[in-house]
């Protein structure tokens, strides 16, 4: 019996601050409405405080101590977000905020799961506006912040890749970067994205979760319209800002700058880049197939630095190994040895013209096969070949290069 009694106040409670709560809200909407207050947004705090955003998101109207049985008497205050200073929490919301020159505190009871979600969103649609009003012109149409005191306010343009950060607290200050510009790296799967941040790269936290995945969509969606797919779904090479993009198709982005990378390794399951600014390394987790597609893009890269206007009928580009090729440039009468093809800086090639040849022998070390090249200074090329039938080509090319021998082609 006790008990039942027990539940019964309960539920009585319950339909009773319900009621007092949507006759509040009811009322209190009417009320705003013949002052002109368009509302976006009320929130019923408790009985004896409800919260109203208005319908451009630029102030809210504080309404205390109402009776919806007397809405005669109660305190009513407006509060434009630009003067909102900055928000805490504990077992009290406190937001403090800028009237006649000084601050001045709301204080909000209960601080339930539910207020704080309401405050935080009016918080930080205070620093949107704020952002808004300082780059007019450009249209960022997602927006995130740092955490819940909104430490940072993140801001994105799912049209070109434009990004904003607004630090604020005493001395707010924002600036906007290009994505498309910037090492960046997302991975929707592990809630990690990472960008330049006043120059630094550095891990961005995230509250409202759903920003990433806007961001990798949009990004996703802009490259693959723009940029020449090396691998579709997989590598993309922007040649205008020569910027590479890797990606799972799915859950990871990573863009390199490469002006800005030193050297790349290959490992059995990630590409790592050092980068020229403190040695700094980027991983990126990878899989075989995307790690041997990456290098053969890096080999073509380098060798378009040294083949421009290649004649293709005579010319030839001769594979000696994986990342090394040999190219005899009739059409210039020089050979060209390339080495290292498959890197940055380590990537190098030589030129020796016909002229400058004195002969070339085919030699051997372990399983691999060279020819050793000598000009007439005595200088020494031993040009590696993954197959003898290449090295016996190069030998004998050569041979008649020395001797003035016609070569048909």
């Amino acid at each position: 019996l006790t008990i039942a009694i027990m539940v019964t106040l309960g539920i009585l409670i319950y339909k009773t601050e319900k009621e007092i709560k949507m006759q509040t809200i009811t009322t209190i909407q009417g009320l705003l409405e013949s002052m002109s207050f368009p509302i976006y947004e009320i929130y019923f705090i408790n009985k004896h405080l409800t919260i109203a955003l208005n319908g451009a998101q630029t102030k809210i109207a504080v309404i205390e101590n109402f009776n919806p049985k007397n809405p005669t008497y109660y305190s009513y205050k407006e509060i434009m977000l630009s003067f909102i200073e900055k928000i805490e929490f504990g077992t009290t919301i406190k937001l403090h905020y800028f009237k006649k020159g000084e601050v001045q505190t709301l204080n909000i009871y209960p601080a339930s799961a539910e207020v704080k979600d309401f405050i935080h969103r009016i918080y930080l649609h205070s620093y949107i506006k704020r952002i808004e009003t300082k780059y007019p012109d450009f249209k960022f149409d997602t927006f995130a912040s740092s955490n819940w005191s909104c430490d940072f306010v993140w801001g994105f343009s799912k049209k070109n890749g434009a990004f904003t950060y607004f630090q604020t607290g005493a001395k707010p200050v924002s600036y906007k970067i290009n994505l498309k510009k910037e090492n960046f790296t997302i991975d929707t799967k592990y809630k990690y994205f990472e960008a330049p941040i006043f120059g630094i790269p550095q891990q961005l936290l995230i509250f409202e979760k759903e920003f990433l995945d806007i961001i990798f969509d949009s990004m996703i969606e802009i490259i693959k319209k723009n940029y020449n797919p090396v691998v579709p779904n997989s590598i993309y090479y922007d040649n205008f800002k020569n910027v590479i993009y890797l990606t799972n198709g799915t859950t990871s982005l990573q863009s390199i700058v490469i002006s800005e990378v030193k050297e790349v390794e290959y490992k059995d399951n990630r590409l790592s880049f050092e980068l020229l600014k403190e040695g700094r390394v980027i991983n990126y987790l990878s899989n075989h197939q995307q790690i041997a597609d990456f290098e053969n893009f890096l080999i073509n890269y380098n060798l378009q630095k040294i083949t421009n206007n290649f004649e293709k009928k005579v010319d030839k580009l001769i594979n000696t190994t994986q990342s090394t090729k040999f190219i005899i440039d009739f059409s210039r009468d020089r050979i060209i040895y390339c080495a290292n093809l498959n890197k940055f800086n380590s990537f190098s090639y030589m030129i020796i013209s016909f002229s400058e040849l004195k002969d070339a022998k085919i030699n051997k070390t372990g399983l691999k096969y060279f020819v050793r090249i000598t000009t007439n200074n005595n200088q020494i090329i031993d040009a590696t070949c993954d197959k003898k039938e290449v090295a016996l080509y190069i030998e004998a090319t050569i041979e008649k290069i020395v001797k003035g021998d016609e070569i048909k082609f």
